[in-house]
């Protein structure tokens, strides 16, 4: 019988007449012969008269809706495995489309329906359906006959499809079981899901060794049943996943599988990257949102001291002991502010590269004792017992020393953070060949297995045995890993269990020799400064005010205004010697500012000095490139003002 002779029927099924109208328009090349279903009970009464090659199932209708009618034809053993195309107006939620395809649907289409597409998609099936057909009429021909007329009227049709498609021939032992099977035929589209080459006449052991047993458990199954199976499997002989659908050639006792398959490898592979990915995000959501409600917590912990130091300060009146016990509280609870926006920056430099490590010979010890000078505080404060043991011998590195105290500071208010009152904290530095070990052990609430792999990630927190956290940002461990990074050096961290302590241990490059006197601090100038006049800019009104108070107690003249067009107005009666700006004023930007003052006498000369809260290597070099001679990051420490003015005033008076 002529391939496009075979009688070929496709189900449409619509409540809506002009729907129906639509879809034998647009299926109108195929050739088919298209029978209409105005409702589930037409549709089902046309199933039992006669088979279809494929059918279009409306999902929304009066009485049976498409999933009912689905429902019906799968209980049907002549319509199990009738391919079902569900078409609904497109608004249907995700759990619809699910559940189409739980009841076999090989396709969800959203109206308005492209014709070409549909055309495209029906006609996969019509062929399937005809080559199914033509199969079974084969049968009545001898073998010959039936090679012969499946190379003329089924090559055209395998080869176009952008599936694989092959049969093959079951090989058995004498006891029946399949011990590998043969490729009878194969399309062109088959090497290309496969990655296996010249496979007719071959069998799947020669072109794949070591495949899986359960590829001829499942053909097996096909070829004994005659049941048409679609099934996802994965080949780790040939590493990948496979979407297949296998159906038996010929009658009972028949060896011959069809099969159609595609690769899906890549596209599992993105499934399991976006589940990844959404796990990664909702884990960083997690965090951020923890992580924001902590630095509310810690940035507000110091304003209610800072707020009742203002209030004892206007009470203490002539109380100078009061006065001085609430400046030092302040100016604690300030550091610890300070502290916080230093560390959030930190993490801005590092998360985007821009850190600067300021390198220069330095003896490790010497770091040492003054990051324990700068924790010691906090320890003693918790009643801690605090041992230190360092080597007779110099550490000498080639290193940021700031960074390298900042490393160490942070792991002893770790430790002390995380130990309970009266606990015991050792720090132990030796030298191990060409590195300097360094180790912080405490004998705290310690970290279990679960997160001994996590506490180096930004903005994770160990909880104590009640599951609170100690407080911090979750930042501290995150900067010492990579800091010690970046001076070449690594970080560990052990503990034995959760409230039995743990050790933080940090290995770093040692060089041959330190300098003489490189380590210490160039000697301050103690000569009184001459006074200076001082152009304070800032539209932060407290922060220019304070500056001013301080300006006139170390006996300099400051005029202070809080835009960059009052500071090019004030400038040139007032002459300034020096000029501190804010590079984010309200009007101009600091840059602009810079560059006009020095096109004017009176700013051509004065020392210009950037405040900002951007500190890195690029933010230095734009505030360098707009004329600005000093970079001061925000919040300025007193010692880096009174130092910059010590020189001005040094140049200015010889």
């Amino acid at each position: 019988m002529p391939f496009q002779s075979i009688a070929t029927h496709v189900l449409l099924v619509d409540d809506q007449a002009a729907n129906l109208l639509a879809l034998e328009a647009a299926l109108g090349p195929l050739g088919v012969d298209m029978v209409r279903a105005q409702s589930g009970l037409e549709a089902l009464a046309a199933l039992e008269k006669q088979d279809f090659a494929a059918i279009l199932l409306d999902v929304r209708m009066p009485g049976m809706d498409g999933f009912e009618v689905a429902r019906e034809i799968r209980k049907r053993p002549r319509t199990r495995f009738t391919p079902i195309l569900f078409v609904t107006a497109g608004d249907d939620p995700e759990e619809a489309k699910m559940s189409a395809y739980e009841l076999g649907a090989v396709d969800f289409l959203s109206k308005p329906l492209r014709a070409e597409v549909l055309m495209a998609k029906v006609s996969v099936f019509v062929e399937l359906y005809r080559s199914k057909e033509e199969l079974r009429a084969r049968e009545r021909r001898d073998y010959e006959q039936r090679l012969e007329a499946k190379e003329e009227r089924y090559r055209t049709l395998f080869e176009s499809i952008d599936e694989g498609f092959c049969v093959i021939r079951l090989l058995r032992e004498a006891d029946g079981t399949v011990r590998d099977y043969s490729f009878e035929e194969a399309n062109e589209a088959f090497s290309m899901h496969t990655g296996l080459r010249d496979a007719v006449g071959r069998t799947i052991n020669e072109l794949a060794p070591g495949i899986e047993t359960r590829w001829f458990e499942l053909y097996d199954r096909v070829a004994r049943t005659g049941e048409a199976t679609r099934f996802v499997e994965e080949s780790k002989a040939m590493h990948r996943w496979f979407d297949v659908y296998a159906n038996r050639l010929g009658g009972p006792g028949s060896d011959l599988v069809a099969v159609l398959f595609s690769d899906i490898t890549e596209r599992l592979v993105a499934e399991q990257d976006l589940r990844r990915l959404a796990d990664q995000l909702a884990e960083a959501n997690k965090r951020k949102t923890e992580f924001l409600a902590t630095l509310a917590h810690e940035l507000r912990n110091p304003l209610a001291p800072l707020s009742n130091g203002l209030h004892l300060m206007r009470l203490a009146g002539n109380k100078p002991e009061m006065l001085e016990k609430t400046r030092q509280m302040m100016e604690r609870q300030v550091q610890h502010m300070v502290h916080l926006v230093d560390d959030l920056l930190d993490v801005a430099r590092i998360s985007t590269g821009k850190v600067e490590l300021r390198r220069r010979p330095m003896d490790l010890k010497d770091v040492v004792a003054t990051a324990v000078e700068t924790s010691h505080s906090l320890i003693e404060s918790s009643r801690h017992g605090f041992q230190v043991e360092t080597p007779a011998e110099p550490l000498p590195m080639n290193a940021d020393p700031t960074r390298i105290a900042q490393v160490v500071s942070n792991l002893l208010n770790n430790a002390a953070k995380y130990t309970p009152p009266g606990g015991r904290i050792a720090l132990r530095v030796t030298r191990e060949g060409d590195e300097a070990v360094l180790s912080v052990t405490d004998t705290g609430v310690g970290i279990g297995p679960e997160a001994l792999g996590k506490v180096f990630e930004m903005f994770a927190q160990v909880s104590t045995a009640e599951g609170r956290p100690q407080g911090g940002l979750g930042i501290g461990l995150s900067l010492v890993q990579s800091l010690v990074a970046l001076h070449g050096g690594s970080v560990t961290a052990t503990s034995p269990g959760r409230g039995q302590g743990s050790t933080f241990t940090v290995r770093l490059p040692l060089v041959k020799e330190v300098q003489p006197g490189a380590t210490s601090a160039p000697a301050s100038d103690s000569r009184k400064a001459g006074q200076l006049r001082v152009l304070v800019v800032d539209d932060n009104t407290d922060a220019a005010e304070s500056l001013g108070v301080l300006l006139e107690m170390e006996g300099h003249a400051a005029h202070i205004t809080h835009t960059g067009r009052d500071a090019l107005a004030a400038a040139p009666d007032f002459a300034p010697d020096v000029v501190f700006l804010d590079i984010g004023l309200p009007d101009l930007s600091g840059y602009d500012v810079a560059r006009q003052l020095r096109n004017m006498p009176a700013g051509e000369n004065a020392l210009l000095v950037a405040l900002t809260g951007w500190g890195t290597q690029e933010d230095r070099k734009r505030t360098s490139d707009a004329g600005f001679d000093r970079h001061l990051t925000k919040p300025a420490e007193l010692a880096a003002v009174e130092e910059l003015l010590r020189s001005a005033a040094l140049a200015k008076h010889g």
